[in-house]
């Protein structure tokens, strides 16, 4: 049955056109995927779609009686005067006619125990509460709470906060919420504007769940790939100033498009080609004898419907991390850091070696650590306990989620200038330009930016940094599609040391190398020694084994499970194992020049002559033993990772 059709349809602000010609049609039980550029007006035809923007032109045709329900941005429903309602409450509001009935039953119930039940008051009361009730039953009325419940802890609010005052949440926490409220409301239509923006990774995979079992139809505004490969059975692609409807997963629309441009460019060739030849003939016949038929052929080009040339690939930002001195060996040591708040460590003593190359992402819960560890990491937060040290030659850039570090009142000009003071006006108008701020744009004030606008200035000053070392929280967030894919192309050319949080699956199965993934409750951190996908995989695994099960911590390259082995190293298997043997080897050179170094000093015949320290002699043949056997394992393993490289490539 068909719900939705757009015929035609175009919308119009002001004297700007944000989409015209559209048409499509949306049917019961579809899953619907809307993509395309930040601006390109994915939000708007939504709003058209419920009918609460008239469209400029076209027909909007809705099945008589389809209830929608569209995510809004602002604010939550039911808090208005109630600020200090709770979130179990907030939960609650799309249920406001069932807790309405609810009471009704209560009063009904009180009345009836107060009369007497043979008389006629009494028997209307019962007829009453007996019709009421089988209305609360047959609506969903005793499982409310449960779902409510359900879906609060699948979006990653757990029991201790469902009586939190509202107002007392985050940003991103509302955000939440307000996706809580509207998967309660259970309309026909539902419609999710980046419902993935604040969800974990955990949060993520229970939406995906919801919406494949989801009875109604829904259609998602989102860039995050793997969540619409894992939900949508079709795709809407805003581009060109007009829509493009596909049908099949993200996969199959990638591959479609690339037809649908491949056809529209022979087409418009084809029509140039007319075009040409028509207006040669006007013009050698205008002034001549067939005069009439040039006029008539002019008359016919004036009419014609231009095929528009495919646009050239999506302008997307040049990110390049560069222009950095390579740094040590070894680029960070955590010795038993502890993150958190007094009183309230968020995880146990953490110890982990960093090394120059790695791609480490640091995955988790909401509210499990991960920003506060790496603000620990960056020297902006405190640790509970332990350290962090630096290796030599270590120069830093970090990226915040919240983009603390702009100042809202100062321009794009102002900020990024400021952290290159070197770059004159056309070098840094170049810059920008990279970043995709251009003429005035650059003189926007921060506070005025939209997020996506913001990421990028935040982005444009990270790459001036000459950093060795980048941190990355969230880069990915109010990015679209073709932005996260510049990013993750930079940073796969970046030499040098990358730590991030994301939630986009797709981007960490491009970079990670290694996962740090903190627990739920306070914990030890598992640090796993292989890719994101590896990882996953191991969850997968555990999760089967027994669902009961602490998970185990893995600090060994050895204790890895090979989620791929049989099948060759995957391009994170062999980064890895790269970045591995580069350590092994400088392990090597240092034991080695170790070893020399004692040596030398038992050669030495003042180590034996009288009056000397014999313990020293001993102390050194220890040390020896103990390095020795250190080098031979090292070797060992610079073998071994030979080995696996060469069968791998």
């Amino acid at each position: 049955m068909t719900l939705v059709r757009f015929s035609d349809v175009g919308k119009e602000f002001g004297e700007r056109w944000v989409f015209r010609h559209v048409s499509f049609q949306v049917s019961a039980g579809e899953r619907w995927g809307v993509v395309g550029r930040n601006g390109e007006g994915k939000t708007t035809l939504l709003r058209v779609l419920t009918g609460e923007d008239e469209a400029t032109e076209g027909e909007v045709w809705r099945h008589p009686g389809v209830r929608f329900t569209l995510m809004r941005q602002g604010s939550m429903v039911g808090e208005g005067d109630r600020g200090a309602a709770t979130v179990g409450e907030a939960a609650l509001e799309p249920f406001r006619d069932l807790l309405a009935m609810e009471e009704r039953l209560g009063r009904e119930a009180a009345g009836i125990s107060a009369a007497d039940p043979e008389s006629d008051m009494g028997r209307r009361l019962l007829a009453s509460y007996d019709r009421h009730l089988d209305e609360f039953r047959r609506r969903g009325g005793y499982e409310m709470r449960a779902r409510a419940q359900a879906t609060l802890e699948g979006l990653g609010f757990p029991e201790p906060m469902w009586a939190q005052p509202v107002r007392s949440l985050s940003g991103g926490e509302r955000g939440r919420l307000r996706l809580v409220q509207t998967l309660l409301a259970g309309p026909d239509v539902l419609l999710l504007d980046e419902p993935t923006n604040h969800l974990d990774l955990r949060s993520t995979e229970w939406l995906e769940s919801h919406l494949r079992a989801y009875r109604g139809t829904a259609l998602v505004v989102s860039h995050d790939r793997v969540f619409l490969e894992h939900i949508a059975d079709h795709v809407l692609h805003v581009e060109e100033g007009t829509a493009f409807a596909y049908t099949g997963d993200y996969g199959a629309f990638l591959a479609q498009r690339e037809e649908r441009r491949e056809l529209q460019q022979k087409e418009y060739q084809k029509q140039q080609g007319y075009i040409a030849r028509t207006e040669e003939f006007i013009r050698r016949n205008l002034a001549g004898q067939k005069t009439k038929q040039a006029k008539s052929r002019r008359t016919l080009l004036s009419r014609m419907d231009r095929v528009t040339a495919v646009q050239d690939e999506e302008r997307a930002m040049a990110v390049r991390f560069g222009g950095a001195r390579r740094s040590g060996g070894t680029v960070l040591k955590l010795e038993g850091v502890v993150g958190g708040f007094t009183g309230r460590p968020l995880f146990e003593p953490f110890g982990a070696e960093v090394g120059r190359g790695e791609r480490i992402a640091i995955v988790g819960r909401n509210g499990s650590g991960k920003s506060t560890l790496m603000k620990i990491i960056a020297d902006v937060a405190e640790p509970l306990a332990g350290e962090v040290v630096r290796g030599t030659g270590v120069r830093l850039a970090h990226y915040r989620q919240d983009f603390s570090h702009l100042h809202p009142e100062r321009s794009v000009r102002q900020e990024v200038s400021d952290s290159a003071p070197a770059l004159g006006m056309p070098e840094l108008r170049n810059h920008l330009a990279r970043f995709l701020f251009t003429g005035d744009e650059i003189e926007a004030r921060i506070g005025d930016l939209s997020g996506g606008e913001q990421a990028r200035v935040a982005l444009a000053i990270a790459t001036l940094a000459g950093a060795n070392l980048l941190l990355l929280d969230e880069p990915t967030n109010h990015l679209d599609i073709v932005s996260r894919e510049a990013l993750e192309e930079s940073l796969e050319l970046f030499d040098g040391t990358v730590i991030l949080i994301s939630h986009d699956r797709a981007f960490l199965s491009a970079l990670a190398t290694r996962v740090w993934a903190l627990p739920d409750a306070p914990g030890r951190i598992e640090d796993y020694p292989g890719g994101f996908d590896d990882w996953l995989a191991d969850r997968e695994q555990r999760q089967a084994a027994s669902t009961d099960s602490p998970v185990r911590a893995v600090t060994s390259p050895a204790t890895a499970t090979p989620a791929r082995a049989a099948a060759g190293l995957s391009k994170n298997e062999l980064r890895r194992r790269q970045a591995e043997l580069e350590q092994v080897e400088v392990t090597i050179a240092a034991l080695e020049e170790e070893l020399a170094a004692i040596d030398a000093e038992l050669a030495d015949p003042a180590l034996y002559a009288s009056g000397s320290d014999p313990a020293r002699a001993r102390e050194l043949t220890a040390s020896r033993d103990a390095k020795t056997a250190g080098l031979e394992k090292a070797y060992d393993r610079w073998a071994a990772l030979g080995e696996e490289i060469a069968a791998g490539v």
